[in-house]
């Protein structure tokens, strides 16, 4: 019974006295969790081969996935941060009284971003918030016309079914976050983060039967995030 009693006592005492992991030079951080991509959208009137369409614009709503953020600590206090995510998919409507309100389809994007973080507080702090800037490269993928979409399109003169392209953008990125450590020796994070990305884009339809219609679309969202994250 002695020496189960002093065995319990002395891992105990291991795991009490276990250094707390820092954000030191050379450790890592991996966070996971829910992310909602809020855009602030602005267009440019549609133009229809070059001819401006009435008062219309585009409106692009959330849409939320898996994120995932790898940090390496290059120093102390200073941080590199790679975010990636399972793909977004956001569903586009046509605004305004040229053309009436409608929805015109959907798309897809990945947004990876790489971002140089800094953490202000002492690098053993169990409550570490941060901030960072960077750059984001927003691709998008899978994009489609919707039923709703292309039949308002016939209703102006399609004559079959359209096809939309966006282009992908490059642009700066800027986020702030906090951690809040938890467990015996802090490895666990609870983690929130809200991050802005300019993300900017030319829309494409290509309508039979009319042509080209076209719209410069900024999209510069807000990426809200909360999840959990484990220090190495």
């Amino acid at each position: 019974m002695n020496r189960i009693t002093a065995c319990a006592t002395a891992a105990l005492t291991a795991v009490l006295s276990a250094p707390v992991l820092a954000y030191e030079e050379g450790s890592f951080i991996l966070r996971g969790g829910m992310a909602t991509v809020a855009p602030d959208t602005s267009s440019s009137a549609l133009s229809a081969n070059g001819n401006k369409i009435g008062n219309t614009g585009v409106d692009v709503d959330n849409g939320s996935a898996l994120g995932l953020t790898g940090v390496y600590m290059f120093r102390d206090h200073w941080g590199v941060e790679l975010v990636a995510a399972t793909p977004f998919s956001h569903d586009i409507e046509v605004v305004g009284e040229g053309l009436g309100n409608f929805d015109l389809g959907e798309t897809k994007h990945l947004p990876p971003t790489l971002l140089v973080q800094w953490y202000p507080m002492d690098t053993q702090s169990a409550i570490q918030p941060y901030v960072g800037l960077g750059v984001n490269y927003t691709a998008f993928f899978d994009e489609e016309i919707n039923s709703s979409g292309n039949a308002a399109l016939k209703s102006i003169g399609a004559t079959g079914d359209s096809k939309l392209s966006l282009d992908n953008s490059f642009g700066l990125a800027a986020e702030a976050g906090i951690d809040f450590a938890f467990g015996a020796d802090q490895r666990w994070l609870f983690n929130m983060s809200v991050f802005w990305m300019d993300i900017e884009t030319d829309a494409t339809v290509k309508v039979p039967g009319i042509g080209k219609v076209t719209a410069n679309v900024d999209i510069d969202p807000l990426v809200y995030m909360a999840g959990l994250g484990y220090r190495f």
